[in-house]
């Protein structure tokens, strides 16, 4: 006989492509951000109307940010469903990397690919990001516990620095004031045998991602925005004149228009307009103790900096304003596995060869351990588009969407109003479907394989 007493095993986590809901009342994740941060949220909405003009899946950067331009800048009824508490998805589980990038095409890439007038324009697109970032800075008390110092794009071999300088000499003609630094340029900052040259981009900086979503929710629903947490979209059809219902915990309501704001987070059968489109892709976050003041002597990290490598599989790094230090990269596959002591460890070790200094540090184990969802497109930049009538979308940020998700939400907000959006790649296509969509983990898993045998 079952003993009524045992301790009930902790829910396995969310897998957008094994799930059919990401909520209700799941719990957050043993985060830093969760524990240090001193959010002020705005009250919330429980009672669903029986119906409004926009409804957005999905309280995220993307999803807050386009209630609060519907709200403020078209008056409409917009009302927000979190499927558990706002934010959840990786909008609060992020590093907090605000760099001028979505996606992974550079300008040199974008310029090849389309040409110069497309390449100017998407920096463009990148310095209005930057700017409704910086609205949410002012917004917030602590503002945002911003880092200033810049990113540091690191060559993680000597095989990597001739690609690194070939990117340097691009985007010296973008992004003048890029600096490039040599190995003892370099050892200045970081203390590290992986170190061999970098990048320095001067405006990016690090933010608490916590008090960013916190900043925009609080301005949403100040603009007349409705919130509602653990409320997922438990069954979503088309009823009379165009309109959608869709069925939730606290009810249903019937929209003329719906945003998808859920990005890697997005059930894998949600709506069949998005089936198929992305890829959700695991990424994990340790965060250590305070590092003692030999430890960050001898590692030269200052708090200062973002860093992360050229690897295929990325390593990426910055020291907390609390001393202590946050490093992610790749985690599981599977949803089910994220949680496993197998992949602390494999940062701890990751670490340990990236600041030897540390290697004590790294034989204890993280404060704090967390994964979240990645949306991945097939062609390596995200959308922002209508899948079918009276629904939209942005998402397949790539794990590049802290910035460029703030002036997302607002460009899909305006595409729903019927504005036309500026001519660019990112606007003028749908996201392309996997082939063969039920085998998207088979390839995932065979990429995993190449790069950590092409990246030692």
């Amino acid at each position: 006989m079952q003993d009524s007493h045992l301790k009930p095993q902790p829910q396995p986590m969310y897998d957008p492509l094994h799930h059919a809901c990401p909520g209700p009342n799941r719990p957050q994740p043993n985060s830093y951000w969760h524990s240090h941060s001193q959010a002020l949220w705005p009250s919330l909405s429980t009672r669903l109307p029986a119906q409004a003009d926009i409804v957005v899946i999905g309280a995220g950067y993307t999803g807050l940010n386009a209630a609060l331009e519907l709200a403020e800048r078209y008056q409409q009824q917009v009302l927000v469903l979190e499927a558990n508490d706002i934010a959840w998805g990786c909008s609060s589980r992020n590093a907090g990397f605000a760099m001028p990038s979505t996606g992974r095409l550079g300008y040199a890439a974008w310029a090849k690919k389309a040409g110069e007038s497309v390449a100017r324009g998407i920096q463009r697109e990148y310095a209005a990001a930057f700017e409704r970032l910086e609205r949410h800075l002012e917004a917030c008390p602590q503002r945002l516990e911003q880092q200033l110092g810049g990113y540091l794009k690191i060559a993680h071999s000597d095989r990597a620095v001739a690609l690194l300088r070939q990117q340097f000499a691009a985007l010296n003609y973008y992004e003048p004031q890029t600096r490039w630094l040599d190995r003892a340029a370099l050892a200045q900052l970081i203390r590290s045998p992986q170190a061999h040259a970098a990048l320095h981009f001067p405006h990016s900086y690090g933010v608490n991602p916590l008090l960013l979503a916190s900043s925009v929710a609080r301005q949403a629903v100040a603009a007349g925005a409705q919130l509602f947490s653990h409320c997922p979209v438990q069954h979503w059809q088309q009823c009379g004149a165009g309109r959608h219902q869709l069925d939730t915990p606290l009810g249903t309501i019937s929209a003329a228009k719906v945003i998808v704001a859920s990005n890697g987070y997005t059930a894998n059968h949600l709506h069949p307009s998005v089936h198929g489109r992305s890829l959700p892709v695991l990424s994990s976050v340790l965060v250590t103790r305070p590092l003692t003041a030999s430890e960050r002597a001898a590692s030269g990290l200052t708090g200062e900096h973002l860093i992360m490598d050229t690897r295929a599989l990325k390593y990426y790094f910055r020291l907390l304003p609390d001393g202590r230090l946050l490093f992610g990269g790749r985690g599981a596959i599977r949803g089910a596995d994220a949680d496993k002591a197998h992949y602390a460890q494999h940062l701890l070790a990751a670490l340990a060869r990236t600041l030897p200094q540390l290697a004590a540090l790294c034989q204890q184990p993280p404060e704090y351990f967390w994964s979240g969802w990645v949306s991945v497109a097939l062609d390596d930049y995200p959308r922002i588009y209508s899948p079918a009538t009276t629904i939209y979308t942005s998402m397949g940020y790539c794990g590049a969407g802290v910035t460029f998700s703030q002036l997302a939400g607002a460009r899909v907000a305006q595409l729903a109003m019927g504005e036309r959006l500026p001519e660019l790649p990112f606007y003028q296509s749908p996201l392309p479907q996997f082939p063969l969509p039920q085998l998207r983990r088979l390839g995932q898993w065979a990429y995993y394989q190449w790069a950590r045998w092409q990246h030692q």
